[in-house]
């Protein structure tokens, strides 16, 4: 089982849309792949973001329901260490979730809420999560960026942190307007590797 976890360079830079297109395509070329966001913040009534998730799953394994998707959820629209008043996740619980689907499916994309460093405990973030996922399960991490003004200094701030702790990374960017993106950053970012079309991101991440 490929694992790849989804992480950005802050948040709304587009990791469910992202995700659920990998998981679109994976699924069209034959691969048993579904993706899971164990935690969701600002969720009113339903998790919206982990109902995209499962309705895709399900195409798959038709049993599964939105706990298999999403483990905690809360109301609150923050990092998951705020929102969570109760202290009520456990790292374990999201861990033998993941090791559950090993030899069901193929490729297995776990969503992160916000970026690298929201907390998720006071001293473990999503990038302790992404470290722990290459530890146990030789995971890569996805990191979205956005193609927004400010764009070059967000992805090499990501850049710098995934190098520097030797995380396995691939970077996607999430261009909203490519002509913008063209004048404005790309003239810099030739140099630097990364996606921009899902379907070559998705060849490479089967590499």
């Amino acid at each position: 089982m490929k694992v790849f976890f989804v992480s950005g360079v802050d948040t709304g830079v587009g990791k469910t849309f992202t995700t659920q297109k990998l998981t679109e395509h994976f699924q069209a070329l034959g691969y048993q792949a579904l993706s899971l966001k164990p935690i969701e913040t600002g969720v009113i009534n339903m998790p919206e973001d982990s109902l995209i998730h499962l309705n895709q799953a399900q195409k798959i394994l038709p049993s599964l329901s939105l706990k298999d998707i999403n483990l905690y959820s809360f109301p609150l629209p923050s990092a998951p260490y705020v929102a969570d008043e109760k202290n009520t996740i456990e790292l374990d619980c999201i861990y033998e979730q993941i090791k559950s689907f090993e030899g069901k499916v193929d490729i297995l994309l776990i969503e992160g809420a916000g970026g690298l460093f929201v907390p998720i405990k006071k001293d473990f973030f999503m990038l302790s999560l992404a470290l722990e996922l290459q530890n146990r399960f030789n995971s890569k991490t996805l990191v979205i960026c956005d193609s927004e003004l400010g764009m070059i200094h967000r992805f090499l701030s990501a850049k710098f942190i995934v190098d520097s702790l030797k995380l396995e990374s691939l970077f996607f960017l999430n261009i909203r307007d490519q002509q913008a993106f063209e004048i404005i950053s790309l003239p810099f970012m030739r140099d630097y590797a990364f996606q921009t079309c899902i379907q070559s991101l998705a060849k490479t991440m089967l590499l």
